[in-house]
Order: C-alpha cells, then sequence, then structure tokens
C-alpha cells in the first residue's frame, strides 16, 4: 500500500471515528441575509468515479468543528472552504480529510459547508459566500473559549474556488452583512491566509489581481502552493505574492513542476505529497 493511500486511509478512519464528537454550527439561525435561498435541494453524492464525495445544492451553511486533542493551549483554528467551482463542494477530500489531518498535528480546524450561489442571479458569484465565511471567523471567535481554541489565532485555508472564497475573505474591507447577534462583534478578517490551487485570482493572462482584491498592510500574512502543470493559471499565484511583497505582507509560495489540480492529501507527485508537513511548518513558525 503506498503512503498517500495509507495516509487517505488513516483519515477517513479518523473521521468516522470523531463523527459522533464533533459540534456543528448554523450559521444563520434565524435564516440567511436578506432572505436568501436555493429552490433546489441539498444532495450529497459521488462523483462519476466514485472516489470524490460532493455536496450539491447548498442553502442552509454549518460550520463542523474538528478540536484537536493534541493541541497545546496556543494551537490556531484553521477555517476549511473546499473547491469545486461555486457549482459543489468536495467536502471530504478538501474538508474533512484536511481538517483530520491538521488535527493529528495539534492544530484545530472547522470545516465550513458554505452556500452554493445562484448562478443566474447572485453576482458577483462569491458574494454568499464571502457572507458565510466572514460569519464563520466570527463564530470561530465568538466560541473559542467553550471550544478552548484562541480566538485570537483564527486563520482560513480555502482550495479552488474555496481559495478564490478565502482570498476575498482576507482582503474584504469590511463586513458583507448586517449584525445579527453578539458573534458578530467579532473581527470577520482572519489572522492568517493559506490558498492551496486557488482559482479566479488573476486577471487572464497576467499577474494582476482581479477586481476587488486589494493586498494592503492589513492583509494577513499568507501561504500559497500550486503546480506549474495546474490547469487552472499558476499566474494567479504569482499575482497574490507580488501583491503581498508590494503591501509588505509576510508570504510564502511554494510552486512544483506536477500534480495537477484538485488533489487534496491524495496526490502521488514526489515532494508535492509533503504539502501538508510544509503548511504545518509555515503554521509553526507563525505561532
Amino acid at each position: 500500500m503506498s503512503s498517500v493511500f495509507l495516509i487517505a486511509s488513516l483519515m477517513t478512519l479518523f473521521v468516522c471515528s470523531q463523527a459522533q464528537q464533533r459540534p456543528v454550527l448554523k450559521l444563520w439561525p434565524s435564516g440567511n441575509p436578506e432572505g436568501w435561498t436555493r429552490t433546489d435541494k441539498e444532495t450529497t453524492e459521488n462523483n462519476a468515479d466514485g472516489n470524490l464525495l460532493l455536496v450539491k445544492g447548498v442553502s442552509q451553511p454549518t460550520l463542523e468543528i474538528f478540536r484537536s486533542t493534541s493541541a497545546n493551549p496556543d494551537a490556531p483554528t484553521v477555517l476549511i472552504c473546499p473547491g469545486g467551482g461555486y457549482y459543489v463542494e468536495a467536502i471530504e477530500l478538501e474538508g474533512w480529510e484536511i481538517a483530520s489531518r491538521l488535527n493529528l498535528a495539534g492544530i484545530h480546524a472547522a470545516v465550513l459547508k458554505y452556500r452554493l450561489p445562484n448562478r443566474d442571479s447572485d453576482k458577483p458569484l462569491h458574494k454568499v459566500v464571502l457572507q458565510d465565511t466572514q460569519r464563520a471567523i466570527r463564530l470561530l471567535r465568538a466560541h473559542a473559549a467553550e471550544y478552548k481554541m484562541r480566538a485570537d489565532r483564527v486563520g482560513i485555508l480555502g482550495f479552488s474556488a474555496g481559495g478564490h472564497a478565502t482570498a476575498v475573505t482576507s482582503t474584504a474591507p469590511a463586513p458583507s452583512y448586517t449584525p445579527i447577534d453578539d458573534a458578530d462583534k467579532m473581527s470577520q478578517r482572519p489572522d492568517f491566509t493559506v490558498l492551496i490551487y486557488p482559482a479566479y485570482l488573476n486577471k487572464e493572462g497576467t499577474t494582476q489581481l482581479t477586481e476587488g482584491l486589494v493586498v494592503d498592510k492589513n492583509t494577513p500574512p499568507a501561504f500559497l502552493l500550486q503546480t506549474m502543470d495546474d490547469p487552472l493559471q499558476v499566474e494567479g499565484c504569482l499575482a497574490y505574492t507580488h501583491a503581498c511583497h508590494k503591501a509588505q505582507v509576510s508570504i510564502e509560495l511554494h510552486l512544483f513542476p506536477k500534480g495537477g489540480h484538485g488533489y487534496g492529501l491524495r496526490t502521488h507527485e514526489p515532494g508535492l505529497e509533503a504539502w501538508p508537513d510544509l503548511l504545518i511548518a509555515w503554521m509553526r513558525r507563525l505561532y
């Protein structure tokens, strides 16, 4: 059995064994902001190859808390945003498995099942997702004492479209919704940013950030990772890196020659398979 499959198997066992112990918070217990909804039902199903568990039609977002039993009192917490092109969410590959891997390293995590936008009416597409990510960060801070976490060490990690949502959350200048309770008194901006093969960051064919992504001195420190053969433009990572460097924001960038897109922890590429270790080492240098 390869090391990749062994790790994936261990992650699956860990997820299953801990499932009954994890709190799940509703982001909007009194209803979504501005009465937003979808007409279709939420479904969870495997992809055509049977190796990816995908969530579709999400109208009611949730936050699933993965506390690490081996964390020290100063450990950070990572809010995880799975990818899926804003069509679906790879909730297992880019959510539960990642959270479990971080837990084994003594890092708390939380998986966000965010609302998937109505593509015909929600413009820009990330609008409702930004509301969810900001609300999730505030809830993690508000519940930090209850879950024995640090309210001042809450970062955000995103894959692909979730990476875009992560970048938007890290650079948004203000809250995107009207406060509803005491949790919304907390800061909505993350303490650090992790972008893993992020999508939609750059203007087509350039190393310039898209409209609305503005990096400044208040932007959190960032960790970025992508491969050169990713069908999504590696220029997105380069654009974010350049903007952070220009704004004197601490950033660590890793580019690998091969690996493609959408691999999560399941890559077979030598070197690339160690990306979680690179990330964990970076977070330990932060804290």
